[in-house]
């Protein structure tokens, strides 16, 4: 009688199958590696920017409380509206703040750096005594703008070549 000589390939095809199946969960599981670590990078970079962020607006919170109480000092010392601005402008230059004058208006202006290439700028408009006694009794400053300003130009990455 004759023997049955069974193929190779049934042999080979499960092994082939199971390389393949291999293979491909190597490559999801390569992929979700290096996925969960980019991930993870651009986490710690957002918390580092947060970061940065919030510890620059306390300062800012903190000059904003300088510049409160040089305004509260003057209009507590002083009795006319030339000696008031002349006080605040003096003590203004101890704390880093900046006077601005605009039509008969003072305002004041500082900025506190976040990071290299972002600062956070506070401009405040400082009323007369006049009125602070009439319109806002207790008030002596209104903020006018409160804003993140790019101190870089942003550069445009334009160096992956997708096409030769």
């Amino acid at each position: 009688m004759k023997k049955k000589n069974l193929p190779v390939t049934n042999i080979g095809t499960v092994s082939l199958m199971m390389m393949f199946i291999v293979l491909c969960m190597v490559t999801f599981a390569a992929l979700s590696l290096t996925s969960a670590s980019h991930d993870a990078r651009l986490g710690q970079k957002l918390a580092d920017r947060q970061t940065e962020f919030y510890h620059a607006s306390n300062q800012a919170e903190e000059m904003l409380a300088k510049v409160d109480d040089i305004i509260a000092s003057a209009y507590k010392t002083t009795t006319d509206e030339t000696a008031y601005y002349r006080t605040i402008n003096k003590d203004l230059l101890l704390c880093s703040a900046e006077a601005v004058w605009t039509d008969q208006e003072l305002d004041v202006m500082f900025q506190v750096p976040v990071n290299d290439f972002q600062t956070i700028q506070v401009l405040l408009d400082v009323p007369s005594p006049q009125q602070i006694k009439s319109e806002q009794p207790g008030s002596f400053y209104k903020i006018l703008s409160w804003k993140i300003l790019y101190t870089k130009a942003w550069k445009s990455d334009d160096t992956i070549q997708l096409i030769q």
